[in-house]
């Protein structure tokens, strides 16, 4: 196990999801490498960090412009980290889009190619890069920890995501299992989190009405937060969760049950 902080890089890491990730990270201790596609959304990531109190400063974090769709991109971030902290050990890829049209999905068999391939390459595409650009050194370095963000529509088919949402979310599974299998015997794990319906960005763009009938389908009764996905990839992120790989830990208050 390492004798030092986590470097960690957190992608999609100014939304609501992305920053709670990365505070309950910062208050780990990890240094933390925070990639997003919008470089004006890390003034509300900053501005959260600070409300909540947990700004750790420039010594702790560093905001990067990210596109996690290339290649370019991530090889650009990972020496931007190595730079700032050193070889990142700990990769979280929560970027995620689920397009809605006027707060709706669209059925299947209306979605237009190019929007079905905008969700594979952002939702699983951008994984798959993430981990060929920072997995060859944790498995050199003999430690990492990798979680892949799902979602409850990759087990169930979706209520809310359209048919691109729940392909690649249940794609995200397939690949962080391959993965965890290839990895497994050089101190890097990778497993997933598969989120229900959490209060953040993307229940916003649909009514509330529509979220206060799927809160009656929860059988802890209220809508997750942003903070129980956060735990949950603190959990898995840390130096002891050796023991863990090749799993999907689902955070939905219990709607979905096996």
């Amino acid at each position: 196990m390492p004798t030092h902080p986590n470097i960690t890089v957190v992608t999609g890491a100014a939304g609501g999801l992305g920053s709670a990730i990365v505070e309950s990270l910062l208050r780990r201790g990890d240094r933390v490498i925070a990639g997003d596609l919008e470089s004006a959304s890390f003034d509300r990531l900053l501005i959260a960090l600070e409300q909540n109190g947990t700004h750790a400063g420039a010594s702790n974090l560093i905001t990067v412009p990210h596109d996690v769709t290339s290649a370019e991109s991530w090889a650009a971030l990972r020496e931007r980290a190595r730079e700032k902290f050193g070889e990142p050990s700990v990769l979280v890829n929560n970027a995620g889009i689920s397009p809605k049209h006027n707060g709706l999905k669209l059925d299947g068999l209306d979605i237009p190619l190019p929007e079905w391939q905008a969700v594979l390459d952002v939702n699983l595409t951008g994984v798959f890069l993430g981990i060929q650009a920072l997995a060859p050194a944790m498995k050199n370095a003999g430690y990492g920890r990798i979680v892949n963000m799902s979602s409850l529509a990759g087990r169930n088919g979706g209520r809310i995501g359209g048919v691109h949402y729940a392909t690649t979310k249940a794609g995200v599974l397939g690949i962080t299992r391959a993965f965890a299998r290839e990895l497994a015997d050089s101190g890097v794990t990778v497993n997933a989190v598969a989120p229900g319906r959490i209060d953040s960005g993307m229940v916003a763009m649909t009514s509330d009405a529509y979220n206060e009938e799927y809160r009656k389908l929860i059988p802890v009764g209220r809508l997750g937060s942003a903070a129980d996905v956060a735990y949950t990839v603190a959990f898995l992120t840390a130096p002891d969760a050796g023991f863990i790989t090749g799993t999907t830990t689902d955070v939905n208050g219990g709607t979905h049950m096996q």
